[in-house]
């Protein structure tokens, strides 16, 4: 229930949101502060599987968050940040560590985010071709609000925003989607030509966003998605991949006048005059995690140049490194990293397609995020995409269906 409910509430738009003092509440904050117990005593009290590495790194970090907001900007701000980091980032990933158990509740999921995407598609199609946010002005309309896009159109198109804050917020949400629909999430099609329509649609309504973040994650999962289905004869197939992947990183990196991650970003961008300020960006950020490795920056402004107006930074994870310094990254990258890796030898092979859709769509994002900065609802649902994984990492035996047994304490096939 929790994770429909949680999903459901990232659609509705952010005007309908109420302040109490200085605590902004929007719809998905509420469901996440009515989540968030129930959920952590789910996980405390081992009916969600036993407590991982992976569930250790992450409140780590937002540990961690508490201590750099309070050494920076006081416990005033360390309680009120850190607080709403804990629920947002903490609560997402929790709905989804403790409520996704098994391949049904796994499918169910995946069933109501291509639906959601099928929902939007047709609506931001028509946003974007006739250059009206009909969504965020009804939203602005009904709260009493007002909205302008302040966006300049692309390619003749406007950038559809969907329910979301940002088309890029919106792009990259419905982008996430692809590699769930294109390996076994959803129930099987019957032609070829129909089992095509989901990544259509995923497709087209990520496109409608015109943004360079959802295009990168669309790239790195088709990628992905035609790899696995080119090799699936090769053993140690994704080894061989990662050792690629490095081997050409590394060659650009010798052979080119700029870094491998400058050309990386220079690529995954729809301009050059884009390409520029976010490899500017890079520069300076990691200029401010060597100033300050620990505690890095909490709120405070990033060096950037005089010329630069805007004082956002184009790229989530090095957001944590400034924001939270060399802990606060490591932390939460190891738990990504070993959420994608760890327990792949003894999955059943049915249970092992299905991880290998879910990580295509984590890897689509967590590749944009290398261009992006991911915050408010798309900030939430990468939690929770996240959490969505952690039920593979318990998973034992060869049958192919698997069901976690809270008596047990293991999983029975």
């Amino acid at each position: 229930m929790w994770p429909m409910i949680l999903l459901l509430s990232l659609l509705v738009p952010t005007e309908f949101s109420f302040a109490i003092g200085t605590l902004r509440l929007t719809p998905y904050r509420l469901v996440l502060l009515a989540a968030f117990v129930p959920s952590l005593v789910r996980l405390l009290s081992g009916r969600a599987g036993p407590v991982s590495v992976i569930d250790l790194l992450l409140f780590a970090h937002l540990a961690w968050a508490y201590v750099v907001f309070g050494y920076h900007h006081g416990s005033g701000t360390a309680i009120e940040s850190g607080g709403i980091r804990m629920i947002e980032f903490g609560g997402a990933y929790l709905i989804a560590r403790t409520s996704i158990l098994n391949e049904r509740a796994f499918r169910g999921v995946g069933v109501l985010i291509f639906a959601i995407v099928c929902v939007l598609a047709p609506l931001t199609l028509l946003e974007s071709v006739s250059g009206i946010h009909f969504i965020k002005l009804l939203a602005a309309k009904l709260t009493g609000g007002h909205f302008i896009s302040g966006i300049e159109d692309r390619f003749g198109l406007s950038r559809a925003f969907g329910p979301f804050d940002h088309p890029i917020l919106f792009g990259l949400f419905v982008a996430s989607a692809l590699g769930m629909v294109s390996i076994r999430a959803l129930p099987r099609l019957g032609s070829p030509r129909e089992r095509k329509l989901p990544r259509i649609a995923v497709v087209i309504a990520a496109m409608t966003s015109v943004s360079s973040g959802a295009l990168a994650a669309l790239m790195v999962q088709f990628t992905l998605l035609v790899w696995d289905n080119k090799t699936r004869h090769i053993r140690s197939r994704w080894k061989l991949f990662t050792a690629l992947l490095l081997t050409a990183y590394i060659t650009v990196d010798l052979i080119s006048n700029r870094s491998g991650m400058k050309v990386f970003l220079h690529y995954l961008t729809f301009s050059a005059s884009t390409a520029y300020n976010r490899i500017i960006i890079f520069d300076y950020g990691i200029l401010d995690v060597w100033r300050n490795p620990t505690f890095g920056i909490g709120f405070n402004v990033w060096t950037k140049p005089e010329w630069m107006h805007s004082t956002s930074m184009d790229n989530f994870w090095l957001v944590q490194a400034v924001t939270f310094g060399i802990p606060g990254f490591v932390t939460i990258a190891m738990a990504v990293i070993l959420m994608l890796s760890l327990n792949w030898d003894s999955l059943p092979d049915r249970i092992k397609r299905l991880r290998t859709g879910w990580a295509i769509s984590m890897i689509g994002v967590i590749v944009a995020a290398c261009t992006v900065h991911l915050w408010n609802s798309v900030f939430v649902y990468f939690a929770f995409l996240l959490g969505m994984g952690a039920w593979f990492i318990n998973v034992r035996g060869r049958r192919e269906d698997a069901t976690y047994s809270a008596a047990g304490g293991q999983y029975e096939y």
